[in-house]
């Protein structure tokens, strides 16, 4: 059997999808799957256990790994590959496009997206599933419900290779990280999740006094971001290792398993975080925990104006509502 499995959103989207592709190499060990991401993710592509990696460059067409161009990689990819099943996880025009030229005899989306244009004529079967009643990891779960697969709260399941291990640790090395270290990621593309630079500070402070951690700050070369990570560190009054820029996705990932604890905002990196099992502190505000927090037995979870249990229409707040102390409560009751 073959299974194309479409995900052509956000980071952080693709890594939830990977409890799905889990799933269908445990209920189908011998199938063959093939996933089309975003091209913003093809760092990340090899962390994911799959047979095919292909590329959607939004304006350019498609692309696989091995260097194709868009018409070899109808020729030699897409089309030759005829699957049995095409799963559409994103919903948009594009995948509906590639899910029909697929040529699968099944695919297979979710219900809500049936009234869009040509959908009834491109999918066979359509899938309930209450992308605000679920966590968006068992939302995407929820697509296989066709191959008969119907689980909950499947773990994420990225591999990194010996290779990414290694330039983890050989990154941390030539940076003079020696011993145990917190990873601190304070930055997002979406600048309402910015928690307040003062408080970060007097998080970083507490890490190094109360527990000996060394900092390591990661992020992106985004502007407002490397602005966000320059106040944090000019408030601290102490050197702290800034590897924001210096990491891919595999990478940044191979950092955060070494840490002994990961503290963030709602992003792809808190993501990774739940990923490799590091104990984690996330931070949402706008965003609702319910549908996007890590959920690995060692995490703690703090949004603005909300607490757990978190429901799935809970409105929080702005993100200085988050309290210094808080943080530092729930770092305590992560390392105690």
């Amino acid at each position: 059997m073959k299974i194309l499995l479409l995900q052509l959103k956000r980071i952080g989207d693709l890594i939830l999808t990977t409890p799905a592709i889990r799933c269908l190499r445990e209920a189908f060990p011998q199938a063959r799957l093939a996933l089309i991401a975003d091209s913003s993710c093809a760092s990340l592509l090899d962390s994911i256990a799959v047979d095919e990696r292909w590329l959607y460059h939004k304006g350019a067409g498609l692309t696989g790994l091995a260097g194709w161009g868009p018409n070899a990689w109808l020729k030699h990819g897409l089309l030759a590959f005829r699957p049995d099943w095409a799963m559409d996880f994103t919903g948009t025009d594009r995948s509906a496009y590639l899910s029909a030229l697929s040529r699968s005899r099944r695919r297979v989306t979710f219900e809500r997206f049936r009234k869009k244009p040509l959908r009834r004529f491109i999918f066979s079967d359509f899938v309930k599933s209450s992308v605000s009643e679920r966590h968006t990891a068992d939302h995407y779960t929820d697509l296989l419900a066709p191959l008969g697969v119907k689980r909950d709260n499947v773990p994420l399941d990225l591999r990194l290779s010996d290779e990414d291990l290694a330039a983890g640790r050989s990154l941390l090395e030539k940076s003079g990280v020696i011993g145990p270290y917190a990873v601190v990621h304070a930055g997002t593309a979406r600048p309402e999740k910015y928690w307040v630079a003062e408080r970060w500070a007097a998080v970083l402070r507490f890490l190094r006094a109360e527990y000996g951690l060394v900092c390591v700050l990661t992020g992106s070369e985004d502007p407002a971001e490397q602005d966000h990570l320059s106040e944090i560190k000019s408030l601290l009054g102490f050197e702290c290792m800034d590897l924001s820029g210096k990491t891919d996705l595999p990478c940044l990932a191979a950092v955060i398993k070494g840490a002994k604890l990961f503290c963030g905002v709602d992003t792809a990196a808190m993501h990774l975080a739940d990923g490799m099992r590091t104990p984690c502190l996330a931070l949402f505000g706008p965003t609702n925990p319910y549908h996007w927090r890590p959920r690995h037995a060692r995490c703690v979870i703090l949004r603005a104006r909300t607490a757990m249990p978190f429901t799935p229409r809970q409105e929080g707040g702005p993100m200085r509502e988050i309290s210094a102390a808080s943080v530092v409560e729930g770092v305590r009751d992560l390392l105690a």
